[in-house]
């Protein structure tokens, strides 16, 4: 069974390949999950339900940019975070933690400090 942070990654993944290839959510979600727990079902389902409001959200928060313009990961991991906060499945911090540690992984050199603004501007509305 993997830990969190590699079902983070997967569903990152997912969602990356999703947005990339215009392929159906639910799709992806299969090519690339063998397994599930209660926490991948909880945001692969909120996933496929909100992803547009997701977007909607996010896009209030980038300052003179569109979600459209980002990097296709930095999209992911966004959409990831923002579903995970929104579920209450995890402290926000931490979720925090792990978009910015996949960002450092995957993303240009100094997209974390934008996604990480991005978040901590969304955490604290809902607040």
């Amino acid at each position: 069974m993997l830990n969190r942070h590699e079902y983070r990654e997967k569903i990152v993944f997912s969602l990356y390949q999703h947005l990339l290839l215009h392929k159906d959510l639910n799709s992806c979600f299969d090519d690339n999950l063998e397994e599930e727990d209660e926490y991948v079902i909880a945001l692969r389902n909120d996933l496929i339900a909100n992803k547009d409001a997701y977007i909607e959200e996010i896009s209030k928060y980038l300052n003179k940019w569109s979600f459209e313009r980002l990097n296709l990961v930095e999209q992911a991991i966004l959409l990831e975070t923002v579903s995970e906060i929104s579920q209450g499945l995890n402290d926000k911090a931490v979720v925090i933690d792990e978009a910015v540690i996949m960002a450092k992984e995957y993303c240009d050199e100094e997209a974390y400090k934008y996604i990480n603004g991005v978040l901590d501007h969304i955490c604290s509305k809902s607040q």
